[in-house]
C-alpha cells in the first residue's frame, strides 16, 4: 500500500527538512535494509551543500546544516548521520501504519469500530475535516475522542514489535518478576524479549489475537499512553525510551484519521492466494516487512 507510506514520508520530509530536501528518497528508504544506495547519500549531500541556510530548509534541516558546519563535520559523515536519523524516522512508522491497516481490513468490527469514532469525533468535536485539519495537534489527537485508534494502534505495535533490548548491568541488582527474585551481577548482559512479554498470555489474554480495543478502556493521562499498569515496550523504556514517540504516534493518528475518514478499501487478491495473512520478508528495525497488498480506493461519498 505505497499510497499510504510515501505521503507520509514526503509530508514528513518537508515539514521538517523543508522544499530543498530531495522528493525521491522514498523508494531508496524502502530498499534501505537491503543495500546502501550512494545514490541517496548524493542527494542528501546535495542538500546540505547549499551555500545558504534558509526557511527552504525545514526546521530541523536548519539545525542540522548549522550543527555540521560549526563542528566542521565532513560531508559525508554529515550526509551519513542524516540518511540513518532518516532511516530510523521512517523505516518503523511505514511499517506500522501498513500493519495497523491490514489488521482493520481483516476485521471488518474493528474498522467500523475505529472509523465510526473518527467520524463521530470530526462532526461532534471540530464540525468539519477542514475545522480539524487546522487546529490538529498532538495534543488534539491525545484526546479521548480518539480512544478506540489510539487504541488499535498500540495492539499492533504490540503484535508486531519483535527487537530485543540489550543492557549491561552497571552495579549488582535484584530483578522482580511475578514474585520471585532474579539477582544480576555488576557486568552482567541482560536480554530483555519484548515479543516473548507482549505475548504473555497472563498479561495479554488472547495474545495472537489483534483485539482492537484492549488498550480502550483503560486510564486517560494526558501525554500518557493507555498502558500503564502493563508490559508494553514497542517504544522501549527508561532512560532508552524512543525520543521521537510523540513524533510518531502524531504521524500515525493523522495519516489513520485522514485515510479512513476520506476513503474506502477493499484488498485485491492476486491471482488465486489470498490477501491474508500477508506474507512478510526481510525485517529492519524491528518491525516485519509486508510484501505489498494491493487495494481498490474509494473516495466515500458520505463523509
Amino acid at each position: 500500500m505505497k499510497f499510504l507510506t510515501e505521503p507520509l514520508c514526503y509530508a514528513t520530509n518537508l515539514v521538517m527538512f523543508g522544499s530543498r530536501y530531495p522528493e525521491s528518497t522514498y523508494e531508496d528508504l524502502r530498499i534501505l535494509d537491503e543495500t546502501m544506495p550512494e545514490r541517496m547519500l548524493g542527494q542528501i549531500g546535495d542538500y546540505l551543500s547549499t551555500p545558504d541556510i534558509s526557511e527552504e530548509d525545514g526546521w530541523l534541516g536548519s539545525a542540522f546544516k548549522r550543527l555540521f558546519r560549526e563542528n566542521n563535520i565532513s560531508l559525508h559523515e554529515a550526509s551519513s548521520h542524516l540518511l540513518t536519523f532518516q532511516w530510523g524516522m521512517h523505516t518503523n512508522t511505514f511499517g506500522i501504519a501498513l500493519w495497523l491497516f491490514l489488521f482493520l481490513l481483516s476485521h471488518p468490527d474493528a474498522l467500523l469500530a475505529v472509523r465510526s469514532e473518527i467520524d463521530k469525533a470530526i462532526k461532534e468535536d471540530f464540525g468539519d475535516l477542514e475545522s480539524f485539519v487546522t487546529i490538529v495537534n498532538p495534543q488534539v489527537l491525545d484526546r479521548p475522542c480518539f480512544a478506540m485508534l489510539t487504541s488499535a494502534l498500540l495492539e499492533t505495535m504490540r503484535l508486531t514489535a519483535i527487537f530485543v533490548a540489550l543492557r549491561v548491568a552497571e552495579s549488582d541488582l535484584q530483578l522482580k518478576d511475578r514474585g520471585e527474585i532474579v539477582t544480576v551481577r555488576k557486568g552482567e548482559y541482560v536480554l530483555g524479549n519484548v515479543q516473548a512479554v507482549h505475548m504473555d498470555e497472563k498479561t495479554y489474554p488472547d495474545h495472537r489475537k489483534f483485539v482492537f480495543d484492549r488498550f480502550a478502556h483503560n486510564e486517560h493521562r494526558e501525554g500518557r499512553l493507555p498502558t500503564e499498569g502493563q508490559p508494553w515496550f514497542s517504544f522501549a523504556a527508561g532512560k532508552h525510551l524512543c525520543k521521537g514517540r510523540y513524533l510518531a504516534m502524531y504521524e500515525l493518528k493523522l495519516v489513520a484519521i485522514l485515510y479512513l475518514h476520506l476513503f474506502d478499501f477493499t484488498p485485491v487478491a492476486n491471482g488465486s492466494s489470498s490477501w491474508w495473512p500477508p506474507r512478510t520478508t526481510r525485517r529492519n528495525l524491528g518491525i516485519p516487512r509486508a510484501e505489498e497488498i494491493l487495494v481498490d480506493v474509494r473516495p466515500r461519498h458520505e463523509a
